[in-house]
Protein backbone atom coordinates (compact mmCIF):
# COMPACT_ATOMS: atom_id res chain seq x y z
CA UNK A 1 0.00 0.00 0.00
CA UNK A 2 1.45 2.93 -0.86
CA UNK A 3 1.63 6.17 1.56
CA UNK A 4 -1.39 8.00 -0.19
CA UNK A 5 -3.47 5.24 -0.47
CA UNK A 6 -2.62 4.12 3.45
CA UNK A 7 -3.46 8.13 4.59
CA UNK A 8 -6.60 8.17 2.77
CA UNK A 9 -7.72 4.95 4.54
CA UNK A 10 -6.83 6.38 7.73
CA UNK A 11 -10.02 7.10 9.99
CA UNK A 12 -9.23 11.15 11.25
CA UNK A 13 -9.23 11.04 15.34
CA UNK A 14 -12.42 12.99 16.56
CA UNK A 15 -11.78 13.34 19.91
CA UNK A 16 -8.14 14.69 18.73
CA UNK A 17 -10.25 17.18 16.66
CA UNK A 18 -12.71 18.71 19.33
CA UNK A 19 -9.46 18.94 21.94
CA UNK A 20 -7.30 21.11 19.03
CA UNK A 21 -11.07 23.14 18.58
CA UNK A 22 -11.38 23.98 22.07
CA UNK A 23 -7.82 24.94 22.23
CA UNK A 24 -8.10 26.76 19.32
CA UNK A 25 -11.06 29.00 20.99
CA UNK A 26 -9.55 29.52 23.86
CA UNK A 27 -6.49 31.30 22.27
CA UNK A 28 -8.73 33.32 19.66
CA UNK A 29 -10.37 34.84 22.69
CA UNK A 30 -7.15 34.75 25.26
CA UNK A 31 -9.55 34.31 27.88
CA UNK A 32 -12.95 32.37 27.98
CA UNK A 33 -15.49 30.82 30.09
CA UNK A 34 -17.29 27.23 29.78
CA UNK A 35 -20.45 29.05 28.93
CA UNK A 36 -18.29 30.68 26.39
CA UNK A 37 -16.36 27.58 25.13
CA UNK A 38 -19.94 25.59 24.81
CA UNK A 39 -21.59 28.41 22.96
CA UNK A 40 -18.55 28.97 20.47
CA UNK A 41 -17.80 24.82 19.95
CA UNK A 42 -20.87 23.60 20.57
CA UNK A 43 -19.76 20.61 22.38
CA UNK A 44 -21.61 19.62 25.91
CA UNK A 45 -20.13 20.91 29.15
CA UNK A 46 -19.61 17.37 30.21
CA UNK A 47 -17.40 16.89 26.89
CA UNK A 48 -15.66 20.42 27.68
CA UNK A 49 -14.47 19.48 31.26
CA UNK A 50 -13.32 16.67 30.72
CA UNK A 51 -11.33 18.55 27.46
CA UNK A 52 -9.95 21.24 29.42
CA UNK A 53 -9.24 18.91 32.47
CA UNK A 54 -7.05 16.92 30.05
CA UNK A 55 -5.27 20.44 28.73
CA UNK A 56 -4.62 21.71 32.15
CA UNK A 57 -2.90 18.43 33.00
CA UNK A 58 -0.98 18.84 29.80
CA UNK A 59 -0.12 22.52 30.82
CA UNK A 60 -1.44 24.20 27.94
CA UNK A 61 -3.76 25.84 29.31
CA UNK A 62 -4.87 27.46 33.20
CA UNK A 63 -7.90 28.41 34.64
CA UNK A 64 -8.03 31.70 36.80
CA UNK A 65 -9.07 31.08 39.98
CA UNK A 66 -10.71 34.90 40.41
CA UNK A 67 -12.94 35.02 37.34
CA UNK A 68 -12.97 31.02 36.28
CA UNK A 69 -11.68 31.36 32.81
CA UNK A 70 -9.62 29.13 30.97
CA UNK A 71 -6.25 31.01 29.70
CA UNK A 72 -3.19 29.84 27.46
CA UNK A 73 -0.46 28.75 29.31
CA UNK A 74 2.38 31.34 29.06
CA UNK A 75 4.54 28.73 27.30
CA UNK A 76 2.36 25.94 25.02
CA UNK A 77 2.73 22.67 26.34
CA UNK A 78 4.47 24.22 29.65
CA UNK A 79 3.65 21.84 32.67
CA UNK A 80 5.12 20.70 36.05
CA UNK A 81 6.37 22.76 39.64
CA UNK A 82 6.18 26.33 36.94
CA UNK A 83 2.34 25.25 36.41
CA UNK A 84 1.48 24.33 39.62
CA UNK A 85 3.65 27.09 41.62
CA UNK A 86 1.90 29.51 39.55
CA UNK A 87 -2.20 28.20 40.08
CA UNK A 88 -1.31 28.10 43.81
CA UNK A 89 0.17 31.46 43.81
CA UNK A 90 -3.63 32.36 42.13
CA UNK A 91 -5.61 30.43 44.16
CA UNK A 92 -3.92 31.73 47.64
CA UNK A 93 -4.47 35.35 46.14
CA UNK A 94 -7.29 35.16 45.36
CA UNK A 95 -9.68 36.43 47.99
CA UNK A 96 -7.72 39.41 48.73
CA UNK A 97 -7.59 40.34 45.07
CA UNK A 98 -11.38 39.90 45.12
CA UNK A 99 -11.49 42.28 48.43
CA UNK A 100 -9.09 44.73 46.98
CA UNK A 101 -11.22 44.85 43.50
CA UNK A 102 -14.55 45.96 45.57
CA UNK A 103 -12.74 48.80 47.01
CA UNK A 104 -10.65 50.12 43.63
CA UNK A 105 -12.53 50.96 40.86
CA UNK A 106 -9.90 50.36 38.25
CA UNK A 107 -8.70 47.15 37.11
CA UNK A 108 -6.40 44.93 39.44
CA UNK A 109 -3.46 42.72 37.81
CA UNK A 110 -1.85 39.93 39.59
CA UNK A 111 1.90 39.04 37.75
CA UNK A 112 4.97 36.96 38.10
CA UNK A 113 8.24 36.85 36.15
CA UNK A 114 8.03 34.70 33.08
CA UNK A 115 11.60 34.44 31.74
CA UNK A 116 12.57 37.79 30.72
CA UNK A 117 8.96 39.39 30.55
CA UNK A 118 6.14 39.46 33.24
CA UNK A 119 3.16 36.49 32.70
CA UNK A 120 -0.49 37.99 34.16
CA UNK A 121 -2.06 35.04 35.40
CA UNK A 122 -5.61 36.14 35.51
CA UNK A 123 -7.35 38.73 35.29
CA UNK A 124 -10.19 40.98 37.00
CA UNK A 125 -11.76 44.31 35.36
CA UNK A 126 -14.10 45.78 36.63
CA UNK A 127 -17.00 47.07 33.58
CA UNK A 128 -15.34 51.11 32.88
CA UNK A 129 -13.43 52.52 30.51
CA UNK A 130 -10.58 50.00 30.57
CA UNK A 131 -12.29 47.22 30.49
CA UNK A 132 -10.70 46.41 27.05
CA UNK A 133 -10.27 42.65 26.08
CA UNK A 134 -7.61 40.42 27.46
CA UNK A 135 -5.73 40.27 23.96
CA UNK A 136 -5.28 44.05 23.73
CA UNK A 137 -3.13 44.07 26.93
CA UNK A 138 -1.37 41.23 26.51
CA UNK A 139 -0.01 38.39 29.51
CA UNK A 140 3.34 38.76 29.02
CA UNK A 141 4.24 42.52 29.83
CA UNK A 142 7.76 43.51 28.65
CA UNK A 143 10.06 43.87 31.65
CA UNK A 144 11.45 47.10 31.08
CA UNK A 145 7.94 48.61 29.69
CA UNK A 146 5.52 47.48 32.08
CA UNK A 147 4.52 48.58 35.60
CA UNK A 148 4.44 44.95 37.26
CA UNK A 149 7.81 44.52 34.96
CA UNK A 150 10.07 47.77 36.73
CA UNK A 151 8.23 46.62 39.96
CA UNK A 152 9.68 43.49 39.89
CA UNK A 153 13.35 44.56 38.56
CA UNK A 154 13.08 47.29 41.55
CA UNK A 155 12.74 44.52 44.28
CA UNK A 156 14.14 41.79 43.45
CA UNK A 157 17.72 40.52 45.17
CA UNK A 158 20.50 42.30 43.13
CA UNK A 159 21.95 38.99 41.97
CA UNK A 160 18.43 38.67 39.93
CA UNK A 161 18.42 42.06 38.21
CA UNK A 162 22.01 41.57 36.95
CA UNK A 163 20.57 38.17 35.84
CA UNK A 164 17.91 39.46 34.18
CA UNK A 165 19.34 42.91 32.68
CA UNK A 166 22.07 40.28 31.21
CA UNK A 167 19.54 38.67 28.98
CA UNK A 168 17.73 42.00 28.06
CA UNK A 169 20.92 43.54 26.81
CA UNK A 170 21.43 40.73 24.56
CA UNK A 171 17.72 40.88 23.35
CA UNK A 172 16.67 41.59 19.70
CA UNK A 173 13.82 43.57 20.75
CA UNK A 174 13.26 47.08 21.03
CA UNK A 175 11.65 47.65 23.75
CA UNK A 176 14.82 45.71 25.70
CA UNK A 177 16.96 47.97 24.35
CA UNK A 178 17.01 50.29 27.71
CA UNK A 179 18.56 47.17 29.45
CA UNK A 180 21.77 48.36 27.83
CA UNK A 181 22.16 51.44 29.91
CA UNK A 182 21.76 49.50 33.42
CA UNK A 183 22.46 52.37 35.26
CA UNK A 184 19.18 53.89 34.28
CA UNK A 185 17.39 50.79 35.20
CA UNK A 186 19.20 50.63 38.88
CA UNK A 187 18.27 54.70 39.52
CA UNK A 188 14.20 53.85 38.18
CA UNK A 189 14.89 51.47 40.91
CA UNK A 190 16.03 52.80 43.54
CA UNK A 191 13.62 56.05 42.87
CA UNK A 192 10.70 52.87 43.21
CA UNK A 193 12.10 51.47 46.18
CA UNK A 194 11.99 55.08 47.99
CA UNK A 195 8.36 55.23 46.59
CA UNK A 196 7.17 52.30 47.36
CA UNK A 197 5.81 50.94 44.19
CA UNK A 198 6.90 51.17 40.53
CA UNK A 199 4.64 52.86 37.08
CA UNK A 200 4.70 52.14 33.84
CA UNK A 201 7.69 53.79 31.40
CA UNK A 202 6.26 57.16 31.01
CA UNK A 203 8.14 57.20 27.24
CA UNK A 204 6.78 53.95 26.22
CA UNK A 205 3.89 55.13 24.99
CA UNK A 206 2.20 58.54 22.29
CA UNK A 207 -0.80 61.08 23.77
CA UNK A 208 -2.53 59.18 20.88
CA UNK A 209 -1.56 55.39 21.68
CA UNK A 210 -4.97 53.28 21.73
CA UNK A 211 -3.09 51.65 24.79
CA UNK A 212 -1.96 55.01 26.87
CA UNK A 213 -3.15 54.11 30.63
CA UNK A 214 -1.45 54.59 33.87
CA UNK A 215 -0.10 51.97 36.20
CA UNK A 216 1.39 51.00 39.17
CA UNK A 217 2.74 48.34 40.77
CA UNK A 218 3.51 46.86 44.31
CA UNK A 219 5.65 44.09 45.31
CA UNK A 220 4.59 40.27 46.69
CA UNK A 221 7.73 39.12 48.88
CA UNK A 222 8.49 36.35 50.63
CA UNK A 223 11.63 36.78 52.76
CA UNK A 224 14.20 38.70 49.83
CA UNK A 225 12.52 37.04 46.86
CA UNK A 226 9.43 38.83 44.98
CA UNK A 227 6.84 36.45 44.40
CA UNK A 228 4.91 38.64 41.92
CA UNK A 229 2.88 41.94 42.33
CA UNK A 230 0.14 43.39 41.81
CA UNK A 231 -1.27 46.64 39.43
CA UNK A 232 -3.24 48.94 39.43
CA UNK A 233 -4.39 50.49 35.51
CA UNK A 234 -5.55 53.55 35.06
CA UNK A 235 -7.00 56.46 32.82
CA UNK A 236 -4.35 59.49 33.06
CA UNK A 237 -7.57 61.54 31.39
CA UNK A 238 -9.52 60.46 34.57
CA UNK A 239 -7.30 60.51 37.25
CA UNK A 240 -3.27 61.35 37.64
CA UNK A 241 -1.08 59.14 39.47
CA UNK A 242 -0.89 62.02 42.31
CA UNK A 243 -4.79 60.56 42.79
CA UNK A 244 -4.05 57.16 42.00
CA UNK A 245 -1.58 57.16 44.78
CA UNK A 246 -3.50 59.04 47.49
CA UNK A 247 -6.56 57.18 46.76
CA UNK A 248 -6.07 53.64 46.27
CA UNK A 249 -1.81 52.57 47.19
CA UNK A 250 -2.48 52.18 50.86
CA UNK A 251 -4.84 50.07 49.65
CA UNK A 252 -2.74 47.76 46.99
CA UNK A 253 0.11 47.75 49.73
CA UNK A 254 -2.07 46.24 52.76
CA UNK A 255 -3.35 43.96 50.10
CA UNK A 256 -0.08 42.90 49.42
CA UNK A 257 0.53 42.32 53.08
CA UNK A 258 -2.14 40.41 53.50
CA UNK A 259 -1.42 38.20 50.64
CA UNK A 260 2.10 37.25 52.42
CA UNK A 261 0.43 36.75 55.45
CA UNK A 262 -1.56 33.85 53.43
CA UNK A 263 1.19 32.55 51.71
CA UNK A 264 3.59 32.17 54.68
CA UNK A 265 0.64 30.58 56.56
CA UNK A 266 0.39 28.13 53.86
CA UNK A 267 4.15 27.46 53.72
CA UNK A 268 4.04 28.63 49.76
CA UNK A 269 7.75 28.61 48.24
CA UNK A 270 8.95 31.94 47.18
CA UNK A 271 10.21 29.78 43.83
CA UNK A 272 8.82 26.79 42.18
CA UNK A 273 10.47 23.86 42.95
CA UNK A 274 13.29 22.35 41.13
CA UNK A 275 11.66 19.93 38.60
Amino acid sequence: MSDTAGAQSVKPIDALRRGLDVMLAIQRSSAVTLQELHRQTGLSKATLLRILKTLQQAGWVERSELDKRYVPTSATGQSGADAAWRARLSALAAPTRATLQRVVPWPIDLGVRDGMAMLILDTDRPRNGLAVNYRALGFRPPMLLSSLGRCYLSFCPEDEQREILAALARSPNDFDRGARRPENIRRMAAHARDLGYATRDPTSRSIDSPDRFGALSVPLRLDDRVVGCLSCAWLPAVKSEREIVSAHLADLQQAAQAIERRLRQAGFEPTPAAS
